[in-house]
């Protein structure tokens, strides 16, 4: 099982298993491997998500950025599945005949065809109110036989519920929802990465699968919206919004500690898993005070160094990896198959197997 938080990072993490706030990350470095991952430049997590899944750099697997030019319009498009002009590790499992799943992988729409379910990063986006029609776009889900029984495990961000906010945000009530869209984006991300969870867990509980890639973007999504409110208080900040939003990042990282124990639990204890990022995220002195005003501006808060974990029957045991780069996923999972590394493959099989 390969799993995707995009932007986590040791700067956060450690301080909070040192509390022991994210006990099920705690027990498995503990009983595997563990070790920052150096991104690629630019970091720019289409890119960077795809080489982790091909064991290629972005001039090799063709996904370069977060649009690209739509060839029979003429218009821009989000990039798409479509254009990787290589077999990310999914479809090579495909052909050696095993079953292999993925979910929300970064630049996964369409979904593709391969053997087991796909559903692309475009599932969970909430195009309309809840209570109209609310239509999962077309490719989203593969096969297409499964698209109703996907669609209604998404969650919409109206389900968000005081309930679900007050843990993140205790003072939510004193928030002017019409001068403050935080509580709207907060909702946004929640309910986005919790019907990913939905998509993944129902996999795993009901499908036969060798291989299962599911990828979660709430920390770097949280974090673009909250890092500035993480404490210490950053100059010009306002006192009382930093007291209102200063958990949200430590709360996102205890979210995704719970929803790890799920899928570990579901997976069973003879699964090899890896747990990776694909950039780390600026949380101290070093936050950038403003962000340019372009499309790629936010990527200056990205930190070079994500995280990886791998536990499993070959991994050894309460040790540190070194030298780990995102292209070193595939060729590593590879050889825990027991499948050759491509030839045309950037990366090396990381050692602690």
């Amino acid at each position: 099982m390969l799993i995707g938080w995009d932007a986590a990072d040791w700067k956060i993490i450690t301080p909070l298993l040192d509390q022991g706030l994210m006990p099920t990350l705690e027990d498995f470095v503990n009983h595997g491997v563990m070790g920052n991952i150096a991104t690629l430049q630019p970091i720019l997590s289409p890119m960077l998500w795809n080489s982790i899944a091909t064991g290629k750099r972005p001039d090799k697997h063709g996904i370069l950025g977060f649009m690209e030019p739509d060839l029979q319009t003429g218009a821009v498009r989000p990039v798409a599945s479509t254009s990787r002009k290589v077999k990310a590790i999914w479809n090579i499992l495909t052909q050696r005949g095993y079953n292999a799943h993925v979910v929300g992988w970064f630049a996964g729409h369409p979904a593709e065809p391969i053997r087991g379910i796909s559903v692309s990063d475009l599932f969970p986006y909430a195009v309309g109110p809840l209570d109209k029609e609310w239509p999962l776009p077309p490719g989203a889900v593969h096969p297409e036989s499964m698209r109703d029984r996907f669609a209604a495990l998404r969650m919409h961000p109206s389900e968000v519920t005081e309930a679900a906010i007050l843990p993140w945000i205790p003072r939510a009530a004193e928030i002017d929802q019409e001068k403050d869209k935080g509580l709207q984006q907060f909702a946004k991300v929640l309910a986005e990465n919790c019907s990913i969870h939905n998509a993944a867990t129902w996999i795993l509980q009901n499908e036969p699968w060798d291989f299962l890639a599911v990828y979660y973007n709430a920390i770097d999504h949280f974090s673009h919206g909250f890092m500035h409110y993480h404490p210490p208080r950053m100059d010009g900040i306002p006192e009382n919004k930093f007291e209102i939003y200063k958990d949200v990042i430590n709360s996102a990282y205890r979210f995704h500690d719970m929803m790890f124990q799920t899928l570990l639990d579901l997976a069973g204890p003879d699964t090899t898993v890896v747990l990776v990022s694909d950039h780390g995220f600026h949380s101290d002195h070093l936050r950038p005070r403003a962000i340019p005003h372009e499309p790629a501006g936010p990527a200056v808060q990205h930190r070079r160094f994500g995280i990886i974990c791998m536990k499993g029957e070959h991994i050894q045991q309460d040790e540190r990896i070194y030298g780990a780069t995102l292209l070193d996923v595939t060729p590593t999972i590879l050889t825990l198959f027991g499948l050759p590394v491509g030839e045309d493959m950037d990366g090396r099989v990381l050692a602690g197997l």
